[in-house]
């Protein structure tokens, strides 16, 4: 039998590769070393010293099969002071981090080892977002992107909510949550959703799987879970094997290592993306083992400052995909917006008028009426980052794109709405619409008009202007404002 390299032996081979110690504080139980953005934990003791980040169980029959290295604890070893690792349930009612521990029989087994961990970019830190995803990302982060107005709350609430249930020891307090809700803010579940009355039946079943997945939220977790599954279709307890569901029981639960896209083909759609844009590499595996490695090369960029954030901006991206026709998906419909609201200051709150919001609801209207409600969306991807105030899908599967601009003149609207207009319209991947429009309460006044014709005539740009005045909606504001006094 071989003799195992000792924790000290392991310390000088990560020196001499370039890692060096991140603790802040002497530590009896583990070390944290860290090179670029790999970062390993060591035992202060000689047995399997070496613990990696859990993302690289997709990798681990690669590295269990290098000569002289085996892993230790199945499926994972647990210490409060795995620092920098993420947390998960195991013989507490506290989360506590985790990692894969490994022991090598030489010198030379470690430096394979290391060969390995280091070849990724999430390994190495080369997570560099180029000007693409860097664009994307500043879409997505915009104070006007509404999915942080609409989604983010009730995303941070259903968490915090399932945070609570398992605190308490109540992982069945989640069942209606997280089985039955057709859209919990973590994701919305469409047509992968499972009856109310099948979900009903097998309570228990289901009750006892969101505890075992409170207990062990990892890739091989999750597989379980799709065997148990496929035995309960098999053996008639349910239709079918709600893959979606158990997905997103996994990144409700451990919102750590998941991120929201749940589906696991509309990940697969995402994933070149990432890789092309952000040098993403990922790993083989089921969809937890490529979501938990997206959402950790997602958190060593640096990018996000909340992983709420970071675990909704690859649905963000999915949204701007191109589909198999090569059109960015179209959704009519439109969610008005509050016409009017209040805005605090130093000393007193003063009711505002939310011009946009309103013009908004009256162009849907306007244009219902010209071309149907099937072929009307508002706030809809651009496939360039962007959203659209308003498209219509016209015949032939082409668009009419317009952008509103509340604004004191015309010559203003056009000003503000131009930059837009045009990215939308021809940044790659955008929409190539057959019509460009600029939407404003403003009167069109005879220079601008002038200006309009001559981007026409002399540069064939396809733009157009429509005024939709305020006073067409001021019922809604002032009922809107007569609400608001209501309340307070």
């Amino acid at each position: 039998m071989s003799v195992e390299l000792s924790r000290e032996e392991i310390l000088q081979v990560l020196q001499r590769r370039g890692f060096a110690n991140v603790d802040r504080r002497p530590r009896q139980y583990a070390e944290s070393w860290q090179r670029g953005g790999q970062l390993v934990n060591v035992k202060t003791h000689d047995s399997d010293p070496l613990v990696v980040h859990p993302r690289h169980e997709g990798h681990l029959a690669m590295l269990q099969s290098l000569s002289g290295v085996h892993a230790g604890q199945r499926p994972y070893c647990h210490n409060s002071q795995f620092t920098g690792f993420p947390k998960r349930f195991h013989t507490g009612r506290t989360k506590v981090h985790y990692g894969i521990d490994f022991g090598f029989a030489s010198v030379a087994a470690l430096d394979a080892f290391l060969d390995v961990l280091l070849s990724g970019s999430a390994a190495t830190g080369r997570v560099a977002f180029d000007a693409e995803a860097l664009h994307f990302l500043n879409q997505f982060m915009a104070p006007d992107n509404p999915q942080l107005h609409y989604w983010l709350p009730r995303y941070r609430e259903t968490l915090a909510t399932v945070r609570e249930a398992l605190e308490r020891g109540s992982p069945e307090d989640l069942f209606e949550r997280v089985w039955k809700s057709r859209d919990n803010a973590v994701s919305n579940a469409g047509r992968g959703r499972m009856g109310h009355d099948e979900a009903d039946r097998n309570r228990d079943r289901l009750c006892q799987l969101l505890k075992d997945i409170a207990a062990d939220g990892s890739p091989s977790a999750y597989a379980g879970a799709i065997e148990r599954f496929t035995q309960w279709r098999d053996q008639g307890h349910i239709s079918n094997v709600y893959r979606l569901l158990v997905a997103r029981a996994f990144a409700a639960i451990h919102p750590e290592p998941y991120h929201t896209t749940v589906d696991a083909e509309k990940q697969e759609r995402i994933i070149p993306w990432f890789v092309e844009h952000t040098g993403f590499v990922p790993p083989s595996g089921n969809w937890a083992a490529r979501a938990e490695a997206l959402s950790a090369h997602l958190q060593a960029s640096g990018e996000f400052s909340e992983p709420e954030l970071r675990n909704m901006f690859p649905w963000f991206v999915h949204e701007h995909m191109r589909d198999a026709t090569g059109k960015v998906p179209f959704q009519p419909g439109h969610t008005p917006k509050p016409a009017a609201g209040k805005a605090q200051g130093s000393s007193i709150t003063r009711e505002i008028e939310y011009r946009h919001n309103v013009i908004q609801d009256r162009l849907f209207e306007i244009l219902c009426a010209r071309h149907g409600q099937d072929a009307v969306g508002t706030e809809r991807p651009t496939g360039t980052g962007g959203r659209a105030d308003a498209l219509v899908l016209l015949p032939g599967s082409s668009y009419a794109l317009y952008e509103i601009k509340p604004a004191a003149t015309a010559a203003d609207a056009v000003r503000q709405a131009m930059g837009q207009l045009l990215e939308y319209a021809y940044r790659r991947g955008g929409l190539q619409p057959v019509s460009l429009h600029v939407v404003s309460d403003a009167p069109l006044d005879d220079l601008t008009a002038e200006y309009l014709v001559r981007l026409k005539s002399d540069f064939a740009l396809p733009i157009e202007y429509l005024q939709v005045t305020v006073e067409d909606c001021a019922t809604r504001v002032e009922a809107s404002l007569e609400l608001l006094e209501e309340s307070v």
